[in-house]
């Protein structure tokens, strides 16, 4: 039987969404990129904070209202969970807040956000755990 092929390329709900040209963002990009504020580098067990905002890039802020809003939001560090904040449309703004201390890095901290009609964003930043 022939391997199938999937291309979700077109589908801004299949999968994770990626910018197309990180140096050139379109609006769309621009309101639901999840923001990473942290650290570059942090000490091996030291509490920091994560801040994430969805969208905001240039001004571009994502709608908030029932029809038009951020469900949820998530923070890993490479593939490690750290925490997940939920929203209400109308009423809470994709913005939240983790303290967290890690003994090793598995990767870049990583931030999904779900649109709820344009599915899910994927923002990160580079991290360095010394000591």
């Amino acid at each position: 039987m022939p391997e199938a092929k999937y291309s979700c390329e077109q589908d801004i709900l299949c999968g994770v969404n990626l910018p197309k040209d990180q140096k050139n963002l379109a609006d769309l990009e621009k309101k639901h990129l999840p923001v990473i504020n942290a650290p570059g580098k942090v000490k091996k067990d030291d509490a920091f904070e994560i801040e994430v905002r969805v969208g905001g890039i240039d001004g571009v802020q994502h709608p908030n209202e029932p029809a038009h809003s951020i469900e949820w939001l998530e923070v890993y560090c490479g593939d490690t969970f750290i925490g997940r904040s939920g929203f209400s449309g109308g009423t809470s703004y994709g913005v939240t807040k983790f303290k967290v201390k890690l003994s090793h890095a598995h990767g870049p901290l990583k931030a999904w956000t779900k649109c709820n009609l344009h599915g899910i964003w994927e923002g990160v930043k580079d991290i360095k755990i010394e000591g």
